[in-house]
């Protein structure tokens, strides 16, 4: 007991040095205990933050536009999430359904998203005026105008990750030009938002924004989806 005894006085509390014998017995458990306590707790705190971190907070002044579990901010969520739905921080779709637009509306703002999509994978967001900007498997590359606008602005440079990696766009459109970033590269730069044809579409206005839902019926991931008014 004599090492029981200098185990207490080196390393117990001085209010639990005076413990009663049974109490002392647990001494070599307990000092025993925390050390290897500590070190993994000296090794899950910075896991902990780096988990807190990378959960989907939106940076500074900027909004995020999906929710922790549901399809909170988007226009017919029940009917929705038939097809979409929130998994660990994703925003998925399965490849049926119809688009999914936001409840509020948007005239100048800056939105960064990131997305992937498989082999044929097709999407696009579509701005307040019914623009489209392209996303989709394709070698001339995402973040242009293809469709749903006047004429095609196609991408001034191919900047698509491989297939099923994530892609992170910036979109800004301010006074009815729109400026489009893909993995740190502009693709886009001030490109005037005119009138579409077929369907008629509108120029620069105030209106909700959209996700496309793929025309070839695959699956589209979104994340990380935050948006600043400007």
């Amino acid at each position: 007991m004599v090492h029981d005894a200098a185990c207490l006085q080196s390393t117990i509390p001085a209010k639990l040095r005076n413990a009663s014998i049974s109490q002392r017995l647990w001494c070599p458990i307990v000092v025993s205990f925390l050390p290897n306590a500590m070190n993994s707790l000296r090794w899950f705190l910075p896991l902990l933050f780096l988990v807190t971190a990378f959960a989907g907070d939106a940076p500074e002044g900027f909004t995020s536009l999906i929710a922790a579990h549901d399809l909170t901010g988007w226009q017919d969520a029940a009917t929705a999430a038939e097809h979409w739905k929130v998994e660990n921080g994703e925003l998925i779709n399965d490849g049926q359904g119809a688009d999914l637009v936001t409840a509020k509306s948007y005239r100048n703002f800056e939105l960064r998203l990131e997305w992937k999509i498989p082999l044929r994978g097709d999407s696009g967001v579509y701005l307040p005026g019914g623009q489209q900007v392209q996303i989709w498997a394709k070698d001339s590359g995402s973040g242009g105008f293809i469709f749903n606008h006047k004429y095609t602005v196609s991408p001034t440079v191919v900047a698509d990750k491989p297939l099923g990696e994530w892609n992170t766009f910036l979109i800004k459109l301010v006074d009815g030009k729109v400026t489009v970033t893909l993995n740190d590269k502009v693709v886009m730069q001030d490109v005037p938002v005119e009138k579409g044809f077929d369907p008629p579409l509108l120029g620069p206005v105030e209106g909700p924004l959209r996700l496309q839902k793929s025309p070839h019926n695959v699956t589209s991931t979104f994340r990380n989806i935050f948006i600043r008014e400007l």
